[in-house]
C-alpha cells in the first residue's frame, strides 16, 4: 500500500513547490552598497537617499561594519532612503540588498542635515550574481525526477514478473 502511494505523494510535493517558487528574484544581482557619511564637527545628519537605474528590493541587509544605527528604510521609484539615528563626525553605512540588474549608482545625498556646516557623502556600489533558480528550472527538476521514479518503479515489476 506505502508503495502504490510514494509515486503520487512525490508528484504531489513536487507540484507544491513549484507553488512556492517565486519568480521575484530570478536573475537578480545582490548588490552592496559602502555609504561614507561625512559630517564636519557641529554637524549631523539623519537620513541617506541612493537612487539607482533599477529598483532596489526590500529588505536592505545592513552590514556588520556600519558604524550608524539604522531605524529604518523605504523605496520610492529607484531610490532607497536609510534612516538612522542622528551622527556627528564621519560615519559608515554598508547594507546589501537584491535588484534587477543592471544596477549603478545614480545619485546620492544626505538628509535631515542639522549643523553649520554642509556634510558631504561618498558611496560605492559593488555587485555580484546570485544563484536564483528561475520556476522553470525547478519543474525541469521535478519532471525529470518523477521520470527517473516511475522508470525504476517500472523496472522493478519487470524484473520481478
Amino acid at each position: 500500500m506505502m508503495k502504490r502511494l510514494f509515486l503520487p505523494l512525490v508528484a504531489a510535493f513536487l507540484v507544491a513547490s513549484l507553488g512556492l517558487a517565486t519568480p521575484s528574484h530570478a536573475g537578480s544581482v545582490l548588490v552592496e552598497t559602502d555609504v561614507n557619511i561625512i559630517a564636519p564637527a557641529g554637524t549631523s545628519s539623519d537620513e541617506v537617499q541612493i537612487t539607482y537605474t533599477n529598483a532596489p528590493a526590500l529588505p536592505i541587509t545592513v552590514l556588520p561594519a556600519s558604524t550608524v544605527s539604522v531605524t529604518g528604510s523605504s523605496i520610492s521609484g529607484n531610490t532607497l532612503s536609510v534612516f538612522y539615528t542622528p551622527i556627528f563626525g564621519n560615519q559608515t553605512l554598508d547594507f546589501t540588498f537584491v535588484a534587477a540588474p543592471p544596477i549603478a549608482l545614480l545619485q546620492d545625498h544626505l538628509l535631515g542635515i542639522v549643523g553649520p556646516g554642509p556634510a558631504g557623502l561618498t558611496a560605492q556600489v559593488s555587485t555580484s550574481s546570485i544563484a536564483v533558480p528561475e520556476p522553470a528550472s525547478i519543474a525541469l527538476l521535478g519532471i525529470g525526477m518523477s521520470g527517473f521514479l516511475a522508470f525504476r518503479r517500472l523496472f522493478k515489476r519487470t524484473l520481478v514478473a
